[in-house]
């Protein structure tokens, strides 16, 4: 009992901190979206940043799942890289709190928002790292720094979300300009 209640405020919170974003958002807001008085919030968490903490926790989580599954169903490393910056590039697309807390920069000045920062990276970095060693154990890929080229790789899609979203209008253009950027990762651009 205790988990659901906690699991629907933080789901009511997520849609919550969309709508109205962090800032706006009041433990007031909160317990009406999730049809709890003030008291049942602050049970489980201290303050809203708290709550904003457990929403980008969960999306995260969500996140991790998704791409853990996309990998786990791809035969070669070269597919798995592929379905890893997919699900990564359109969940930017779609924005989210998780996206929020990565890229907004009144949220850098909370201390939960660094940490949260640093350990999504630091995922993202072993998850493409862990990609590159299978590739070239597998020889799909040529020895090189695995960490360096993550991190490079990393870089390039962090680059690329505000152009993404400035000028892709639908989604197939969203799926061809990021499956463009795989290719240009995996081939370069020379002919």
């Amino acid at each position: 009992m205790k988990n659901s209640t906690k699991n629907q405020i933080i789901k009511a919170a997520g849609v919550t901190f969309e709508r109205y974003g962090f800032k706006k958002t009041t433990m007031d807001d909160i317990a009406y979206a999730a049809g709890k008085g003030k008291s049942s919030l602050y049970y489980y968490f201290k303050n809203k940043e708290d709550v904003f903490e457990a929403v980008v926790a969960f999306e995260a989580e969500l996140l991790v799942n998704e791409i853990n599954e996309a990998i786990n169903s791809s035969a070669s490393a070269i597919e798995k890289l592929r379905s890893y910056v997919n699900i990564r590039m359109k969940r930017f697309v779609k924005k989210g709190n998780l996206t929020t807390a990565l890229n907004d920069n009144f949220l850098a000045t909370f201390n939960f928002i660094e940490k949260i920062r640093n350990n999504y990276r630091e995922f993202e970095t072993k998850m493409i790292s862990g990609i590159i060693n299978e590739g070239i154990e597998n020889q799909e890929f040529k020895p090189i720094d695995a960490e360096f080229t993550s991190e490079a790789i990393l870089t390039c899609m962090i680059g690329f979300e505000v152009p993404l979203i400035m000028k892709a209008q639908t989604n197939n253009e969203i799926a061809t300009k990021i499956n463009d950027v795989i290719d240009m990762f995996l081939y370069g651009i020379c002919v």
